[in-house]
């Protein structure tokens, strides 16, 4: 018998080393990233892009919990969950449905199919995981409880067995015996709640762990029947019914509130079994419980995190949406305006970097005070995420839509005014401004979503922080077409790096007598529906985006090839690519170049970084560190667009660069006006006292070329010595 409890422990210690099983059901792969990213420590996680793969790999593999995104081309969500909940093997799976829906009643049909929780998109890793460990703890427990309550049912019927033929031999009164001790052993060691009691509810047993969940004591208990002890608190449920359930059916399992002896209620999981003896009519009942309080307490606040904000508990995006929502909704059948404001602090980043996070979370808190008291009681007020807040205001009928934009610029510069009065943080002044967007709705008497809505706003605020901050913006219809458009843009663009969709081109850059020395890379995109798209304009979206990342190491990884081929029959030239100052000293990224470097076998002072002027200036620290390194690596540092940026000097000084690149705008004017001609003579004087090469881009004509000659040593790149190409031209060209 020692020998079969050791075994049956070391079982449960496998299993409980085991990983819960995650099955993950989206087609988006950015969403796959995430979820995979943030849940694969904690969990065996799974995926599967499509409802129908789901299906098949749950025939064959049983999930703890399944997170189902509803959206999804071909079978979505609802039918998937539909399927699952008509199988008796898989209608007991959790189901957490994943969505970015808001309305109530896409909830409301998702619960009625079976689904136990829902998950808005963005997602919020802390918040998922949080939710993902209750219903596997919840479930856990439940299991656990039915599966003891069996193991007692089975063991009280093989003690009623084995007291029967008490009188055989003594051998088996022996056994008897030591399985008594063990079934005694596993119940008053176990956590959960165990009652025992006889066919009409007289309790007869119970264990210490009841005595401490209820608060009555054993001689207490066994005075009492148990419908005195679990009288439930819910109005949907009684213990009568769980008791005739069980008598009926031999079995009931669910949630109920009780009653300690004290009078405190509690919520517990109650698993009840029917104990039939085959051989009298004495049956008995086996209640297994636990108290689940604590997690009733950690769901609460899941579910108070879902709808709000922990720093300001102020609604969030998602319990803004929800509320914007219904306000559309209302203002098309009452006909009446509303109007929302999107709040954005201005340069809060440079703030946090600068004063630190808990500078920021004061300063935060102390702005939704001063929102608060410039705006309505029954306006809704919202925390959409880092330093943007947003409001929304209803007005009576009858007031017009000219009057409703008088009003909301009203409550607007009084925000405006009140954020501009000082902050105390530390006992330091702080002065902050805020940019406001401003929209009315509904615009031109059409209905429109809640995202829609809030998305034009957030174009208005985007649109007043482009013009300097501090300072209120309407929403105009070009301002969503320009949103748009970004949006689009930004999309396609992920798609384009992925796709290899983009092309580089090169123009050469010449010595004074017209002999090729190099070429910088430029970055060229067709766009296949929308045509050519200047780097101008896609390099800025990208630039506000992690999607800059992807595309410099794309041009980094090409333009190494396209060294690799030039070193075959010219190993003399080199080549500059442009890099963002946003990571260009992160450690990732030079990690990528020595990579590139080695698989392309390319020599590291062949190629040039060019970093424009204004980005050094930024961050003077890292751009210091980071060109130190991209030295020790043989890379060569230029500086683009100089002469355009401050402080030029100081930093000349202190990083090891190797070029200036003279910016074209002194170029173009250069033969007729004095003041760029002076530039030009004094960014080649500051070349030569510090030893570096020059470059000189923007040579259009001849004039700007026999300008030029009056200064041998620099390198010339314009459209009058060479237009910019592609690859695999220029290469045929140079072969």
């Amino acid at each position: 018998m020692h020998l079969t409890h050791s075994t049956i422990n070391k079982s449960e210690q496998k299993a409980q080393r085991q990983k819960p099983l995650i099955l993950i059901v989206d087609d988006e792969p950015s969403n796959l990233h995430i979820l995979v990213e943030g849940l694969s420590t904690d969990y065996d996680v799974r995926i599967s892009t499509s409802g129908e793969q789901a299906l098949t790999f749950i025939e064959s593999t049983r999930p703890d919990l399944i997170l189902l995104d509803i959206m999804m081309p071909g079978m979505n969500g609802y039918e998937v969950c539909t399927i699952l909940k008509g199988k008796p093997k898989t209608k007991g799976i959790p189901i957490i449905f994943v969505t970015a829906l808001t309305e109530e009643e896409s909830e409301e049909k998702g619960f009625a199919m079976g689904a136990i929780d829902y998950i808005h998109k963005p997602y919020k890793l802390a918040l998922v995981r949080a939710r993902i460990r209750t219903h596997i703890t919840a479930q856990g427990m439940l299991d656990r409880l039915i599966e003891k309550n069996f193991d007692l049912h089975d063991k009280l019927l093989e003690i009623e067995s084995l007291a029967m033929e008490l009188d055989v031999r003594e051998k088996e009164l022996k056994q008897l015996s030591s399985k008594h001790q063990l079934f005694f052993h596993a119940l008053t060691s176990t956590a959960d709640g165990v009652v025992i009691t006889n066919s009409t509810g007289k309790i007869i047993a119970v264990n210490p762990s009841f005595c401490r969940i209820t608060g009555y004591d054993e001689a207490d208990s066994l005075n009492m029947h148990i419908h005195d002890i679990k009288q439930n608190n819910q109005p949907n449920i009684n213990f009568e019914q769980v008791w005739q359930h069980a008598s009926e059916a031999g079995y009931w399992s669910g949630e109920l509130v009780t009653r300690r002896k004290s009078g405190e209620l509690y919520p517990e999981l109650l698993t009840l079994s029917l104990v039939k003896n085959e051989h009298d009519t004495n049956d008995h009942y086996i209640g297994v419980f636990s108290d689940i309080s604590s997690l009733k307490v950690t769901q609460e606040r899941i579910d108070y995190l879902t709808w709000h904000d922990e720093l300001t508990a102020l609604p969030n995006r998602n319990s803004f949406l929800k509320q914007l929502e219904q306000q559309l909704q209302s203002c098309s059948t009452d006909k009446n305006f509303a109007y929302i404001f999107i709040i954005d602090v201005d340069g809060f980043h440079s703030f946090n970097d600068g004063m630190g996070l808990l500078a920021g979370d004061h300063v935060l808190k102390e702005l939704t005070k001063r929102i608060r008291t410039n705006t309505d009681n029954n306006d809704i007020i919202a925390r959409l995420g880092s330093d943007a807040f947003a409001t929304l205001s209803v007005l009576d009928k009858g007031i017009g839509r000219a009057r409703a934009q008088i009003i909301a610029e009203k409550k607007a510069q009084e925000i405006l005014t009140s954020v501009r009065l000082p902050f105390f943080v530390d006992l330091k002044e702080v002065s902050l401004t805020v940019s406001i967007g401003m929209y009315i709705f509904p615009q031109h008497g059409q209905w429109e979503s809640a995202i829609e809505t809030i998305r034009n706003c957030e174009a208005a605020c985007y649109k007043a922080k482009e013009k300097g901050g501090n300072r209120v913006t309407f929403f105009d219809t070009s301002f969503g077409e320009q949103a748009k458009r970004r949006f689009e843009i930004e999309q396609d663009l992920r798609k384009a790096i992925a796709y290899n969709e983009l092309s580089l081109h090169l123009q050469s850059q010449y010595d004074s007598d017209q002999i090729l020395k190099g070429a910088e890379v430029l970055l060229r995109w067709q766009h296949t529906t929308k045509g050519f798209i200047s780097p101008g304009e896609f390099i800025s979206i990208a630039e506000e985006s992690d999607v800059i990342y992807d595309l410099d190491c794309w041009v980094c990884e090409n333009a190494l090839k396209t060294l690799a081929k030039i070193n075959q029959t010219h190993p003399h030239l080199s080549l500059s690519i442009n890099i963002s100052g946003r990571h260009f000293h992160e450690p990732r990224f030079l990690a990528f170049l020595v990579e590139q470097l080695t698989i392309n076998n390319v020599i590291a002072s062949q190629l040039t970084i060019e970093i424009i002027e204004g980005t050094l200036l930024n961050n003077m620290d890292s751009a210091i560190e980071a060109v130190h390194n991209l030295k020790k690596l043989g890379v060569k540092v230029s500086i683009d667009d100089f002469g355009t940026g401050y402080s030029s000097l100081t930093y000349l000084k202190q990083l090891p660069i190797q070029e200036l690149k003279i910016d074209r705008s002194f170029v173009l004017e250069a033969p007729t006006n004095k003041n760029d001609k002076l530039i030009i003579d004094m960014i080649v004087s500051l070349g030569r006292l510090f030893e570096l090469d020059v470059v000189a881009e923007g040579v259009e004509n001849q004039s700007h070329f026999d300008l030029l000659q009056e200064y041998p040593e620099v390198i010339l790149q314009g459209y009058h010595l060479h237009k910019p190409e592609r690859v695999n031209d220029w290469l045929a060209k140079l072969k």
